[in-house]
């Protein structure tokens, strides 16, 4: 029977960071549809500021904290759930639970868990008890021990044998680890290893580097029933982690017979678990033997159950919400947009799909580069294609932080140091493969180097012979079909040619091919779905038709997570849709992050993945003739070049910053304004600080509002403002930066709000300011309604935004960062008689 639930408690992921980006608030977003139809009403802890999912829970509903035990107690004594979800926060969110479970508070306060059973718990977040049970169930995890000598050592490797990882025990998180492969290379290790550990104890573990890596993700109900959503396989071999590894899907390599095993052992796991609701299994599978190892279960939302759900269209989270409520797969009935698939129905897949890693090396220069077994990317972009040298050119390409559609080159490594990296390997990982290759190393040595499946070796060098073809066949019809038929779009054939776009247009009128856009949905063409969800091969069917008779908008997303203004730019792109869908728009989004909150298919009408590049644009604005087109402002040469196009109603959101002001420009607060017409409007006012005292606006990472001594100096302040700012020269959101010295507030300059801050704006004052600068340029904002909401605004607490970086994660020796280098940030408030303002 379904659970009777009248208040649930949803616990967040809190701050975005290495490992964490969007997943968990697009999985939030997806269930609140779910949850809402049940009639519970919905209670959410989280102290993210980017998240799109607080937006659409009441204010009353949403608890800004920082989320531990302590907190989430608190809101239990406040409003008395009678459920918690904890599945979408992570493993965090699961040890809290466990926590809940363990202090009695579940009990005493007849609260249930949903997605998990409570006497569950010890099995999923212990390791011992999870070895426990996988090992009850026939399922052989890896050995390790903690070793006093060298005999305990060999002990151990006699009964597991070579190869071994050695790890010391320190208490300065040592993270060295020596493999090794013999018993020479074994008592170097034990030496260097004892001499670092601070009570004479080593780690030794059973070595699977070099296997595969391959997970699967799963769905369970209460009856026992269960689904395998997708296979995912990771082009690394184990050793790196999977964060940073190159995944294809479905899985490319494995023998039936393996699939299967490994499809089999899913399941067996879940029954042990007696999950329900999603479940996401990591497996390292041996290259010539059908043997694996279980390496990680995570009963819970990751960010591989995103990408599954991207792979194939099946809506996981909506359908696990049902599950973890105690619903049947067969009682579950899926969105509209499913016509005649069934949430019983195992999906099936007729394209590839290539997810490659973004890393942050150019902005935190201090760390380790080479990929292991700790994550360092900070974000990811997908490629989807009918073949798989079409799907991973286009995640490549969605990849490049360029804005030219070229990929840059790695000719000038010697060839000493491309062995090393193929060995060692970089972020640059697919582009030494391809030029490896490019110089004759042989498909079986380099598969010998690097643990990489032949398969793939063949593939890129497909991937090398058509693009040789492209370049040595300038400007012919042959050689556009052949750049298409393996995911050259045209950009990438212009800059080959070194032409403009627009030759390669006029050529792609003779060519006998057209690009069409093909439906990601979970039947691979089987049954006729509306799934309305997107990408581009050139074939002879075209699945996507233009809406008719309809207001169109297309809103360019940012791509894949970078430092910086990173999961804000995301909760911008959605707002952007949500106020366009209330203004009568079909909307239709083009990204290219699995983890996006914007491209979860209840947030808009079309999603189109493809890579953000200027001819792949021009493709889709040629099928849908959009109104209008939202375009991020940090795509300098995008939105020149699309501004080329006089037809093309083209908005820029937020304003561009390039050259608004110098980085290195010293400022203590600000003024932000709203600017219509000839009418300008305060909103607040601002003070920025700096743990570190450095007052350059490129470490200004901590802000407050209302500023410092507001009830003294804002009024003046404000004042001095208006004065500065001239309504032909500003619109929109504008803020106007001040300098505090020897009393005196000096202008510095002026400039667009941030999105950082845009949201912190939004989140402090109640008002939708990203709905208003889209009205604003829909020709449809109210003055006077703005007016009315900025007059019942009244300060009632201060408000801080704190940046957060990811130099733990990455071991980064920095302890002071720059706006360049958030990771996410963390909202607080504090009540003014706690500050002597």
């Amino acid at each position: 029977m379904p659970l009777d639930i009248k208040k649930i408690l949803i616990i967040g992921s809190g701050p975005t960071n290495v490992g964490i980006e969007n997943e968990f608030d697009a999985s939030s977003f997806e269930r609140l549809a779910a949850l809402r139809k049940t009639g519970a009403k919905v209670l959410l802890i989280d102290n993210n500021p980017f998240s799109v999912t607080a937006e659409e829970i009441q204010p009353a509903d949403v608890f800004v904290s920082e989320i531990n035990f302590k907190n989430v107690v608190n809101v239990i004594e406040k409003e008395h759930p009678d459920a918690i979800l904890p599945t979408i926060g992570g493993l965090k969110a699961l040890q809290i639970a466990w926590q809940l479970f363990e202090s009695g508070v579940l009990e005493d306060n007849n609260i249930t868990l949903v997605g998990v059973r409570d006497a569950n718990l010890a099995k999923i977040v212990e390791n011992v008890e999870l070895k426990r049970t996988l090992t009850d169930i026939n399922e052989r995890t890896i050995e390790s021990v903690i070793v006093a000598n060298e005999d305990e050592a060999m002990d151990f490797v006699r009964k597991v044998d070579f190869p071994v990882i050695v790890k010391p025990i320190s208490t300065n998180h040592d993270t060295s680890r020596f493999i090794c492969n013999n018993s020479e290379e074994l008592d170097e290790a034990l030496e260097v290893s004892f001499k670092r550990t601070y009570i004479k104890r080593c780690s030794i573990e059973q070595s699977i580097v070099g296997y595969k890596e391959i997970e699967m993700v799963g769905i369970r109900d209460n009856q026992g029933n269960k689904m395998l959503i997708s296979g995912l396989e990771d082009m690394d071999p184990i050793g790196i982690h999977s964060g940073d590894s190159i995944i294809f899907a479905p899985t490319q390599t494995l023998l039936n017979e393996e699939y299967q095993k490994l499809r089999t052992a899913t399941f067996k796991i879940m029954d042990a678990l007696n999950i329900t609701g999603t479940c996401h299994v990591q497996f390292a599978q041996h290259r010539m033997e059908n043997s694996h190892f279980v390496t990680k279960v995570s009963p819970y939302f990751t960010r591989n159950t995103a990408l599954a759900a991207k792979v194939t269209g099946y809506p996981i989270s909506y359908v696990s919400t049902f599950l973890e409520l105690g619903y049947s797969l067969t009682e579950i009935k899926l969105p509209g947009r499913y016509n005649k698939f069934m949430g019983i129905m195992e999906p099936t897949t007729d394209h590839i799909v290539v997810r490659v890693p973004i890393w942050p090396f150019e902005d935190i220069e201090d760390v380790d580069q080479h990929l292991n077994t700790i994550m360092k990317s900070v974000g990811s972009t997908i490629g989807v294609g009918r073949t798989v040298e079409e799907a991973i050119i286009k995640a490549l390409h969605s990849s490049q932080l360029s804005p030219r559609d070229v990929l840059p080159s790695v000719s000038k490594v010697n060839d000493d140091e491309l062995i090393n990296q193929l060995i060692h390997p970089l972020a640059s990982r697919m582009l030494i493969l391809m030029e490896a290759l490019r110089r004759g190393f042989s498909i079986d040595e380099l598969s010998e180097l690097t643990k990489i499946d032949k398969f793939y070796f063949y593939k890129l060098n497909q991937l090398l012979k058509a693009q040789d073809y492209v370049s040595n066949h300038p400007l012919s019809e042959q050689s556009i079909e052949i750049g298409h038929k393996y995911g050259f779009g045209d950009g990438m054939l212009a800059e080959l040619w070194n032409v403009s776009i627009s030759t390669i247009l006029r050529m792609n009128r003779n060519v006998s091919h057209k690009v069409t856009f093909k439906e990601v949905e979970p039947t691979g063409g089987e049954l006729v779905e509306n799934t309305n969800i997107f990408y581009s091969s050139y074939e002879t069917e075209n699945e996507s038709h233009p809406f008719v008779d309809e207001k169109v908008a297309l809103v360019i997303g940012r791509g894949g997570n970078q430092l910086g203004p990173n999961t804000g730019s995301d909760y911008y792109t959605s707002q952007i849709l949500i106020q366009l869908r209330k203004s009568g728009y079909k909307t239709i989004i083009m990204n290219t992050n699995p983890n996006a909150v914007s491209l979860t298919p209840s947030i808009s009408d079309k999603q189109y993945i493809e890579p953000i590049q200027l001819g792949n644009i021009l493709n889709i604005i040629e099928l849908e003739k959009p109104d209008i087109i939202f375009l991020p402002g940090n795509r300098h040469f995008l939105s020149n070049q699309l501004k080329k196009f006089e037809d093309l109603n083209v908005v820029v959101l937020p304003p561009d910053q390039k050259n608004s002001l110098f980085n290195d420009t010293i400022a203590s607060d600000a003024v932000d304004l709203f600017i219509d017409g000839d009418q300008v409007m305060p909103i607040t006012t601002v003070s920025f600080s700096n743990p570190q005292g450095k007052n350059q606006l490129k470490f200004l990472t901590q802000l407050q509002i209302p500023m410092t001594n507001w009830k003294q100096d804002s009024a003046d302040l404000v004042n001095l403002a208006i004065n500065e700012v001239n309504p032909n020269d500003w619109q929109g959101l504008v803020q106007v930066l001040f300098n505090k010295a020897d009393n005196k507030f000096n202008l510095i300059g002026i400039r667009p709000i941030t999105i950082t801050e845009t949201t912190f704006l939004s989140k402090v004052t109640g008002i939708d300011w990203i709905s208003v600068l889209v009205r604003k340029h829909l020709g449809v904002v109210s003055t006077s309604f703005i007016q009315d909401e900025l007059h019942s605004f009244t300060h009632k607490r201060f408000a801080y935004l704190n940046a957060v970086f990811p130099f733990e994660a990455l071991q980064s020796r920095l302890t002071d960062g720059t706006i360049a280098q958030e990771s996410g940030a963390r909202i607080s408030y504090k009540n003014f008689e706690n500050r002597n303002d």
